[in-house]
């Protein structure tokens, strides 16, 4: 795995959900395995939630709410994580927060 690659990834969906919390709020980030051959990062934020509308289409480059930027950063870190075998699930509804579920394939124990 490209070990800067995964890690601008994770730095790309922590940053969004940090942009996502209008005023006071908490992001949060757990690991656990997800059955014997895949790893859980479960990023949650305590934002506004998105639509299923929304969720659809975060994930296009062409697509942006925000009023600055290019809106690149989740669009570049999906394109990460499928290039690591890897795939992100979101689950979130409006008023209630969301998490990025990244699902990454689990190596080979080495020791």
């Amino acid at each position: 795995m490209d070990v800067d690659k995964l890690q601008q990834a994770f730095l790309n969906i922590i940053k969004n959900a940090m942009e996502s919390i209008p005023g006071e709020g908490a992001v949060s980030v757990s690991v656990e395995p997800s059955g014997s051959t895949w790893i859980s990062v479960k990023i949650t934020d305590t934002g506004p939630g998105l639509t299923a509308g929304e969720i659809e289409r975060i994930f296009n480059p062409e697509y942006t709410t925000k009023e600055k930027g290019l809106g690149l950063g989740l669009p570049i870190a999906h394109e990460i994580i499928r290039g690591h075998g890897g795939r992100i699930l979101v689950v979130s509804k409006p008023g209630a927060g969301t998490t990025f579920d990244v699902r990454l394939p689990a190596g080979e124990k080495r020791g």
